[in-house]
């Protein structure tokens, strides 16, 4: 679907699109860091500053950028601080920030339970422990699936794992406990930790609330914001994100995305006009979706 779905920079609709775009909702992992982790890297991780000038240059601009990450709230506020932007969305849609200051204010979203669901002082993540995903998981699926160590710690509302599954399998095994979860695949992974399929790649998944997703949460803060979709971009690299589209008028995958059997099949179950992808990969690729941000607005 790669050659199927335009490029950004060369489409037309695209820059009538962007001009219009006031906020960009953006992956992390496998879309503006480079493998490692780094923003001061191109996408082979050799030292850059594509990633950090594009950064400034949309500051200047004086649009909104809002990281969208399965990453923990301690780890998304660090980062969104640093790279000086005001807000972001944590534990793949779970949690809703605005602010980084003492002043913050947080949203922790449960999705569709209803009221009861959570014992008394009782986060998302602990019931979700509470009746034994993890497990049930790990032992339906040996080999296939593990904790993902030491991400899974200091969770609020998801349970983070590592595995190698079609997650239909890991929704299939969510499906027979006493709770209303979800299995969410959110993107490649470079490190098998101790798992030992080998037949594709690792993944990061996560177990939320049933209704709990990147796309509702960009919905519930364009609400906050006062924007609605067609002011609201998003880039990304899996499954997930490509689901971004249903909230916002432009999404754009970076070229990596269509590395993972998820974003093909969904584009191809699933034909969206508002999708188009850049010529490169990971930070690159999210460099060159803002220079066409910023070319439509001038």
């Amino acid at each position: 679907m790669r050659t199927g779905t335009p490029l950004i920079t060369d489409d037309p609709r695209a820059a009538e699109a962007l001009a219009s775009i006031r906020v960009l909702y953006t992956d992390l992992d496998g879309t503006l860091v480079a493998k490692g982790g780094s923003v001061l890297a191109d996408a082979d991780a050799r030292p850059s500053l594509v990633v950090a000038e594009a950064i400034v240059a949309l500051a200047r601009a004086g649009v909104a950028v809002v990281p969208v990450s399965g990453r923990g709230r301690l780890q998304l506020r660090e980062l969104t601080q640093l790279l000086g932007w005001d807000g972001y969305i944590a534990e793949a849609g779970g949690i809703i920030v605005h602010g980084t200051g003492l002043d913050f204010e947080a949203h922790m979203d449960t999705g569709g339970w209803p009221e009861g669901t959570l014992a008394a002082d009782e986060t998302p993540f602990r019931a979700i422990n509470r009746v034994g995903a993890a497990e049930a998981l790990i032992e339906a699926l040996p080999g296939r699936i593990e904790q993902y160590a030491p991400w899974q710690l200091d969770r609020e509302v998801s349970l983070l794992l590592r595995g190698c599954l079609d997650a239909a399998e890991g929704q299939a095994v969510l499906d027979t406990l006493p709770l209303p979860l979800d299995f969410v695949d959110n993107g490649m992974l470079r490190n098998y930790g101790t798992l030992t399929c080998r037949d594709m790649p690792p993944h990061a998944y996560h177990v939320v609330p049933r209704g709990v997703s990147k796309t509702r949460a960009i919905s519930l803060d364009l609400a906050w914001r006062g924007l609605d979709r067609t002011q609201a971009a998003a880039i990304g690299d899996s499954a997930t994100d490509l689901q971004m589209a249903d909230a916002v008028g432009v999404l754009a995958l970076v070229d990596n995305a269509f590395g993972s059997n998820g974003v093909t099949n969904g584009l191809e179950a699933t034909p969206r006009d508002n999708v188009w992808r850049t010529q490169a990969e990971r930070g690159e690729g999210w460099a060159e979706f803002a220079g066409a941000w910023l070319a439509a607005l001038r």
